[in-house]
């Protein structure tokens, strides 16, 4: 995305908040863009972890 960051993250409370934001951003335009069937073909970890990704990136996931 971009690699400046627009809070600094010694800042409490909100310096991690763009990088939180950004990656669920990243992450509903990834599971878009390759679709479900692809992401569950290539996710290492477990199936609730890719629910909470899912939950993350507002999205619905298709094991619920």
């Amino acid at each position: 995305m971009s690699p400046i960051d627009l809070v600094p993250d010694f800042i409490p409370g909100l310096g991690y908040t763009d990088d939180a934001i950004l990656l669920a951003i990243a992450l509903q335009f990834a599971t878009r863009r390759a679709g479900n069937v692809a992401v569950q073909q290539h996710w290492p970890e477990t199936p609730e972890r890719l629910s909470a990704v899912h939950r993350l990136a507002g999205l619905r996931s298709s094991t619920q």
